[in-house]
C-alpha cells in the first residue's frame, strides 16, 4: 500500500442500529435465510440461475438446485456446449459422451429451478420466524465473556429440519 493510499472500512451489517427494528419482517428473512442456508439453495420461487460449478472431471455433476425445471445451457469454460441427460429433481446432470471438464467452476450452466409453491416449507418459515421473534432478544447460538459479543440465530427444530429434508441438496457425486 502507498503512504497516500487510504484503506476503506468495511461497512457495518446493520449500516444504522439506532433505525434497526426486529419487526416480523426481520425475523420472516432471517427465518427465510436460515431454510435456505439449511437446504443449501433458494427452493422457491421458481427463477432463472446461472453461474457455473466445479468438476473433478466424472460422469456426473450436481446443479446447484433442485426442482430444475428447464437447462437453457450447459457448456464448458469457453462456451462450447455439453452433451447430457438430467434428472430435474435432484439436480444432478449425466455427461452422455464420457466426462465433464475438470476444473474449478468448469461447467458453467443456465437453468430454471425452484417450486412455485411450497406451504410445507412456509409453513416452517412462519413457525420459525414466531418462534425467534418471541424469545426474549432471539435465541442465542453463541455467546462469548471476554470478548462480549453474542450472536442470535432463528433455530429451525427436529420436526421443521425433517420437512425440509426433500429440500436439501444432495451430497456431491
Amino acid at each position: 500500500m502507498m503512504a497516500d493510499e487510504t484503506i476503506e472500512p468495511i461497512p457495518d451489517i446493520i449500516a444504522d442500529p439506532s433505525a434497526f427494528e426486529t419487526d416480523g419482517s426481520f425475523w420472516l428473512k432471517a427465518a427465510q435465510s436460515a431454510i435456505r442456508r439449511e437446504c443449501g439453495w433458494h427452493i422457491t420461487p421458481n427463477l432463472p440461475l446461472e453461474g457455473a460449478v466445479n468438476s473433478r472431471g466424472g460422469a456426473v455433476i450436481r446443479l446447484p438446485a433442485r426442482h430444475v425445471t428447464s437447462i437453457e445451457s450447459l457448456t464448458d469454460r469457453t462456451g462450447n456446449p455439453l452433451a447430457y441427460v438430467y434428472d430435474p429433481e435432484t439436480g444432478l446432470v449425466e455427461a452422455v459422451n464420457g466426462t465433464f471438464p475438470v476444473g474449478v467452476a468448469a461447467v458453467r450452466y443456465a437453468i430454471h429451478a425452484g417450486y412455485d409453491d411450497c406451504p410445507d416449507v412456509q409453513g416452517v418459515l412462519v413457525n420459525a420466524a414466531k418462534r425467534a421473534s418471541m424469545a426474549a432478544a432471539g435465541v442465542i447460538a453463541s455467546q462469548s465473556v471476554n470478548g462480549s459479543s453474542v450472536s442470535y440465530n432463528v433455530t429451525l427444530m427436529a420436526d421443521e429440519l425433517a420437512k425440509l429434508k426433500p429440500y436439501k441438496l444432495g451430497v456431491l457425486p
